[in-house]
């Protein structure tokens, strides 16, 4: 593999204290099966010029971001992770991390690099039929 990400990476983005030993096996796991997934989705002329380093870093910083989110959201996912008492716009409670955001964001970091177009974004159509048409609503409407 040409691009290397460690355990401690994927704690430092997920923001678990180095110190935490408990998620190690379940991000050594997680890193074991999604990176080769991840690098064989990339086009091999990019993985192959390592001497481009802004461009290796670009592509490990999307891996990264990738196996971090799929790591919070699988810690999210857990019995009691996201636990909460609201009451009178007061909310105490385990503070619920989102990765749907950082599993995005590496995605289209790396979109540019990926052999090709995947295939639910060419069958993605708008079901609108009017051009040039901005709807309104109204503030007692309801958009949903």
């Amino acid at each position: 593999m040409a691009i290397s990400i460690t355990t401690s990476e994927v704690k430092r983005k997920a923001m678990i204290p180095s110190s935490n030993t408990s998620y190690d096996s379940s991000i050594s796991t997680l890193i074991s099966e999604m990176q080769p997934v991840l690098e064989h989705s990339i086009e091999g002329a990019y993985l192959a010029d390592e001497a481009n380093s802004g461009q290796m870093a670009t592509i490990k910083l999307g891996m990264l971001e990738i196996i971090t989110g799929e790591f919070i959201e699988q810690l999210r996912r857990e019995a009691g992770s996201c636990e909460e008492f609201s009451a009178a716009g007061i909310s105490i409670g385990a503070s619920c991390m989102r990765g749907s955001d950082l599993l995005q964001q590496g995605a289209c970091r790396l979109m540019p690099y990926l052999k090709s177009t995947p295939p639910y974004i060419l069958s993605t159509k708008s079901i609108s039929t009017t051009t040039d048409f901005e709807p309104e609503f109204s503030r007692d409407e309801g958009v949903w």
